[in-house]
């Protein structure tokens, strides 16, 4: 009996001591959450202030953006006419100057021509016009082979004119009836090509008038 009522009071103060263990678990759990809603609160509260802080700025980066956009705007609608202007201006003085460089080279070339034709239809050369025209063209453009063409063309038809005054004068060669295909005062007369041309022709009546 005695043991059975020392196992009954064990049992008791066990039974008390787990209560008490169970009471203090609940009571420390709900401190603990308590604390942690607190904390969370806490938490909270430090979020909002952060994102107040975070809107504010946003809030200022806007208004600078908006402000440094608005002052660009302003500068390029201030400048952009005046640079418009300036291109405006330019661009009429580039052509401008390139009209009155078309007009001077232009210039030049008719004087270069002028000058080439008046030495081919120079008395001593005898070019006729037409042919001293496109010549002298073709010197002032660098042609050489045009110049060359017409030098030949030159040549020809001066040694067929020639030829064609002795045989219509009736003009005979020399040592023949008398009559001498050129006369000394035509000879004096004549330019280089066309003493080149008795050279050519007439050897001996050049060398008589060379003398």
């Amino acid at each position: 009996m005695a043991n059975e009522s020392t196992n009954t009071n064990e049992n008791t103060n066990n039974q008390g001591t787990g209560n008490e263990n169970a009471n203090g678990s609940q009571n420390t759990q709900e401190q603990n959450k308590q604390l942690t809603t607190s904390e969370l609160e806490a938490k909270i509260k430090q979020l909002e202030a952060e994102n107040g802080k975070l809107r504010q700025a946003n809030t200022n980066a806007s208004a600078d953006a908006s402000k440094h956009k608005k002052e660009a705007a302003e500068w390029k609608e201030k400048y952009q006419g005046k640079l418009s202007e300036e291109d405006r201006k330019k661009e009429e003085q580039d052509e401008q100057t390139a009209t009155l460089q078309k007009e001077l080279e232009t210039l030049r070339a008719e004087r270069n021509v002028a000058n080439f034709k008046s030495q081919l239809t120079d008395p001593a050369i005898g070019f006729d016009a037409t042919l001293a025209q496109e010549v002298a063209e073709a010197m002032n453009a660098g042609d050489t082979a045009k110049v060359f063409d017409g030098l030949r063309r030159f040549v020809e038809a001066h040694d067929k004119s020639l030829k064609e005054n002795a045989f219509r004068n009736n003009q005979t060669l020399q040592g023949g009836s008398g009559t001498k295909a050129i006369t000394k005062e035509q000879f004096n007369a004549m330019g280089y090509k066309e003493r080149l041309a008795v050279y050519n022709e007439y050897p001996d009546l050049y060398k008589e008038y060379t003398k």
